[in-house]
């Protein structure tokens, strides 16, 4: 069977009808994407940095970012160019594609990105967050990880953005306490997975599904190769990992039209 172009399942992405809130709108388009393949590396291997909008297959970032873009897309009752503009500035720094380093790489810098241009809040701090004492430097620690990342200027740029990073504050939950504000979250807050790897923030992302007083995560999951909403609670799945340290929490905002 053919493939459909991305301007159709744009279309059908966002028939809707999805509500008002934010929030809503993310976890609802968020289950259209139920079992959709996990595919690694989703944005990386063009010679070139370059808009990559895919629906039939996501990572744990393009997910996230890709259900972000839509649902804005959908508030706006915007065409598929409204949702290709959306999706850039959401991934990129003031939503100028200027090569690899132009990409928001790391998930602390994307949340302060897009909180700095309204579109959402980190509201990690406000739920009783710890100061995240770490200095994040992965991409430069790592290079070998990073091909596309293959001129000087490039690797000049990152050290850059990890500058920038470091010389910001930033506050996670603890696992221990996750529990305690599960029930403080709403659907669609967007949760990104703190990391216990030297010089990394974050180890995986994915948007908020509540069920009474319980959350659970929407995300692209690396381990069963697609979409799904986890079995377990979001404490419990966050704490069955050693690499995980806590979560960040950042909030859609409901802009005015």
């Amino acid at each position: 069977m053919a493939q459909l172009a991305p301007e159709k399942v744009f279309e059908e992405k966002i028939k809707g009808p999805y509500g008002e809130q934010m929030g809503v709108i993310m976890k609802q388009i968020t289950h259209s994407f139920l079992k959709t393949p996990y595919v690694a590396h989703t944005l990386e291997g063009n010679p070139e940095e370059q808009l990559v909008c895919k629906f039939d297959g996501v990572d744990c970032t393009t997910l996230v970012e890709t259900v972000f873009a839509l649902a804005l897309t959908y508030k706006e009752q915007g065409d598929y160019e409204v949702f290709k503009r959306n999706l850039a500035n959401i991934r990129y720094r003031n939503g100028i594609i200027d090569g690899y380093a132009s990409r928001l790489h790391y998930f602390i810098d994307w949340m302060y990105e897009n909180e700095r241009n309204g579109r959402l809040k980190d509201i990690t701090k406000e739920l009783g967050g710890k100061p995240l004492l770490k200095e994040i430097n992965f991409m430069t620690a790592h290079p070998n990880l990073y091909p596309s990342a293959n001129t000087d200027e490039v690797w000049k740029l990152l050290k850059e953005r990890e500058d920038s990073i470091n010389n910001r504050t930033y506050y996670f939950i603890p696992l221990a306490d996750i529990k305690t504000i599960e029930p403080k979250l709403n659907d669609g807050d967007i949760i990104g997975i703190a990391s216990t790897i030297d010089g990394l923030d974050c180890n995986h992302m994915g948007i908020v599904n509540k069920i009474g007083n319980q959350a659970y995560l929407l995300h692209a999951s690396s381990v069963n190769k697609a979409v799904e909403l986890s079995e377990l609670p979001l404490h419990r799945y966050v704490a069955q990992n050693k690499k995980n340290r806590g979560i960040f929490v950042a909030r859609p905002v409901d802009r005015d039209e």
